[in-house]
């Protein structure tokens, strides 16, 4: 792979459609139903410790019946948050170390994997398949999306992949705790 390589990233998104994302309107801030997100609006996502305003490229609602992962999370003092995902949808774990950061496809977290929230570490306790109608691909120009206030994504590469790109966008789950929306 040479210096000059051209990466193409997309971060896709694979939700239920009453997951929560920040939508960015009129200097305000609103959890708003990723079914009501449009093409060219502006939701919260982040690169690193960096807060973004990421343009929406497209949100794409897929018809039918989907096999989802619902994921049941929970931090050191009892508080419960929720994420449903289609079964191949990536999200950023990371293991009992904080530098142990990684993708897994849904169907592959297991209970006491991590995930980052704005609220801090939350680990996966209970793991549940449910059928819902339709799904929502979410494509942004830039970031890793919240998506229940969860920090998840997909980042999907050519065949030029690139370590500096991929480390980038794993280092995202590193947000610092004092960032708050």
């Amino acid at each position: 792979m040479g210096n000059n390589c051209n990466i193409k990233i997309s971060i896709n998104f694979c939700f239920s459609r009453e997951t929560l994302v920040k939508k960015y309107n009129d200097e305000k801030i609103s959890n708003i139903p990723i079914k009501d997100i449009k093409k060219n609006d502006y939701i919260l996502t982040f690169e690193g410790n960096e807060k973004i305003y990421s343009k929406v490229k497209e949100n794409t609602r897929i018809k039918g019946n989907f096999n989802f992962y619902e994921f049941k999370l929970r931090d050191k003092n009892s508080n419960i948050k929720t994420i449903s995902v289609t079964k191949n949808h990536m999200i950023i774990v990371f293991g009992k170390e904080e530098s142990d950061v990684q993708f897994k496809e849904a169907n592959k977290v297991k209970k006491g994997d991590l995930m980052r929230t704005l609220d801090g570490i939350f680990e996966v306790f209970e793991i549940n398949q449910v059928k819902l109608k339709n799904c929502y691909k979410l494509v942004v120009q830039q970031g890793t999306v919240l998506a229940n206030d969860i920090l998840i994504g997909a980042c999907y590469f050519n065949k030029d992949e690139s370590t500096k790109e991929i480390n980038k966008v794993l280092n995202t789950a590193k947000i610092s705790d004092e960032i708050k929306v």
